[in-house]
């Protein structure tokens, strides 16, 4: 492909009537649609930049993944034409159908008011490419000042690579009959890859290791997943006690398999270990407990491009075992952040100090600190969480806040968490691939203008806790732009708080703040502030991250592959976030660290990526020009 220019995100323009975008009276929404997506396979299939790009707004985006760039991108209108010649003619797109209810997947073209001042017209597609099948989704606005109906977002994905449809429905795997092992005996030498190696190995079997092997297994790719727990869960097992999900239940199904619909709103820890393995057992996925890989004994083989790992495991008697294997890919599923608990460098006093200190990843509970006095440094989720755990333990609690937090209460917010794309009645209505769709089609920098108007909402059904907590000394933030919660997490991991109670007992007083940072520690229990206050700590929780991907990747594939890797996380120009899901700088190496919403999605935009280089039907990502990106 060739190359031309880089280029920043453009900012967004929402399709507002006074804006100039009113749909006319009587509109035959299936016409509009059926000519929008004729007009579009027109164009595409002649490769014909000119008309192709004619189809757009000025204020229209383009966000594609894999189907025609190989990547994650998203291309405003002004760049549109310039893309198209690159990459339409290579990729052959062929045999556009809309799709309607009665399709897999699929939902009639429909008219969509998401604010009272704008719709849009929105419609499914499928099509055709040299490499694979493909699926897309239209937004139609009405411009009245052309006097047309034009592509406010288009959004192509690449499904599934040709030839290797995924196992499920009609092309589901046939089972067995008269085996002359027991299906535990079938699992157990499965599980065990004695006489061959898997195709892929994952690290990491919590919800997303465990999400990305089911969705490799789907394609036909053998999967193996390891961790260093003990049990399936553990990670969420383990935490502290009174830990629960914050994302409602409908956007956390994992992939192939929602929870039932008895399952509760917010999802405790606990219970969320527990389905994770009943997940693993159910898709029959192969997981290697107790297990981690020598650094020093893996290495990427250029001439058969392969990865060479040795797994030190310890069996069920335990003894060690170290099995080497060669795989084709390799999926990194060692959490959001990565690397071990980021601790700040010791306090000046901190030998003297006698107090207790730990990082928040160590806390199990608050009922040992039932009278002690507790400070909890950060204030994001985590932080929040732990200091109501202790407060509600009896424990006299401050909490240190550093940056301001994004607050939003569970009460008022869940309109707009389930009010939205997943909800209730969309998952019944659509299921869960289809609402993916709708989710992933709009390019961040809609988002963020949708987010925007929400969040402004949100400050008015929530400013009396707002102001609570302002009067309490705790300062928040509409985050970026005013944008939210989702651009906070997606530019670095944290920052915000969902309030289950913690925020309430910070204005009523029972959590105290204090602003700044730790000055010194000791003697004795004595904490110093940077504002010069001070006060007596029995303990000291460091709410206060995880060091990185480069820690993780340097713990298990070695110091080679931590010097390859490039950036984790964080957005890039198009609002994409830096190698998750896509190329990170390290051969075969992909990230799958996400929610568990989110974590569906990923899990099949990597097994798709893997099964196209496996196949050699895979090209470079796109780039253009100046583009740098990585």
């Amino acid at each position: 492909m060739t190359l031309a220019t880089y280029f920043p995100t453009a900012t967004a323009q929402l399709p507002a009537v006074d804006k100039g975008y009113a749909v006319p009276k009587d509109t035959d929404v299936r016409a509009v649609a059926t000519k929008a997506v004729d007009d579009l396979a027109s164009a595409a299939e002649k490769a014909d930049a000119n008309a192709f790009a004619a189809l757009f707004d000025a204020t229209g985006f383009w966000r594609d993944v894999l189907a025609f760039t190989r990547d994650l991108r998203a291309f405003p209108a002004d760049k549109i034409k310039e893309v198209a010649e690159d990459v339409l003619a290579p990729n052959s797109p062929r045999n556009f159908t809309i799709l309607s209810t009665s399709d897999v997947g699929g939902e009639d073209p429909v008219l969509e008011t998401p604010f009272p001042d704008f719709s849009w017209i929105r419609v499914h597609f499928d099509f055709e490419t040299s490499v694979g099948h493909a699926s897309g989704l239209l937004r139609l606005v009405y411009n009245e000042r052309v006097g047309a109906w034009k592509i406010y977002t288009l959004y192509t994905s690449l499904d599934d690579i040709h030839g290797w449809p995924q196992r499920l429905g009609q092309h589901r795997i046939l089972g067995r009959h008269n085996d002359h092992l027991t299906y535990a005996e079938r699992r157990a030498e499965e599980s065990e890859f004695k006489d061959s190696d898997p195709d892929v190995l994952v690290i990491g079997a919590g919800h997303n290791g465990l999400s990305v092997a089911a969705v490799l297994q789907s394609y036909g790719l053998s999967a193996l997943a390891i961790d260093r727990e003990d049990q399936i869960g553990d990670n969420w097992r383990n935490r502290y006690s009174s830990l629960s999900l914050h994302d409602p239940v409908h956007t956390n199904h994992l992939s192939f398999m929602n929870f039932p619909k008895t399952w509760p709103t917010f999802t405790p820890a606990g219970k969320l270990a527990n389905w994770l393995e009943q997940y693993a057992d159910a898709l029959e996925l192969n997981v290697w407990l107790r297990s981690t890989l020598d650094p020093n004994r893996t290495r990427w083989n250029e001439s058969n491009g392969k990865w060479e790992v040795t797994v030190v495991r310890t069996l069920a008697d335990g003894s060690k075992e170290e099995r080497p294997l060669s795989v084709s890919h390799i999926v990194m599923s060692t959490g959001l952040l990565g690397g071990k608990p980021k601790l700040p460098p010791p306090f000046p006093g901190q030998d003297s100090f006698t107090g207790t200190i730990a990082h928040s990843s160590a806390h199990s509970g608050g009922a040992a600190w039932a009278g002690k006095r507790a400070l909890v440094v950060g204030a994001a989720t985590s932080g929040h969480d732990i200091a109501f755990d202790l407060v509600n333990n009896g424990a006299e609690v401050t909490m240190l806040q550093r940056t301001p937090t994004f607050i939003m209460s569970i009460k008022n917010g869940r309109a707009s968490l389930e009010g939205g794309i997943f909800n209730e009645a969309n998952v019944e209505r659509f299921g869960i691939e289809t609402l993916d769709r709708i989710a992933n089609s709009f390019p961040r920098a809609v988002v963020k203008e949708l987010h925007k108007r929400t969040i402004s909402w949100l400050a008015d059904v929530d400013s009396e806790l707002l102001d609570g907590l302002k009067k309490a000394g705790f300062k928040t933030t509409p985050g970026p732009e005013g944008a939210g919660w989702l651009f906070l997490g997606c530019k670095k991991g944290g920052g915000y708080y969902f309030s289950t109670g913690a925020s309430e007992q910070i204005a009523n007083g029972k959590i105290k703040v204090q602003q700044g940072e730790i000055a010194s520690m000791g003697p004795g229990k004595v904490v110093k502030f940077t504002d010069g206050t001070e006060a007596e700590y029995d303990l000291v929780v460091l709410a206060t991250g995880y060091t990185g991907f480069p820690d993780s990747v340097r713990e298990l594939l070695g110091e080679h592959a931590a010097s390859q890797l490039g950036q984790v996380w964080g957005m890039d120009d198009e609002g994409e976030l830096y190698g998750v899901a896509r190329p990170a700088g390290i051969p075969n190496v992909f990230f799958n660290i996400a929610n568990l919403g989110s974590s569906r999605t990923f899990s099949k935009i990597i097994a798709v990526q893997v099964l196209g280089q496996r196949e050699g039907v895979w090209s470079e990502p796109y780039k253009r020009g100046e583009d740098t990106r990585e």
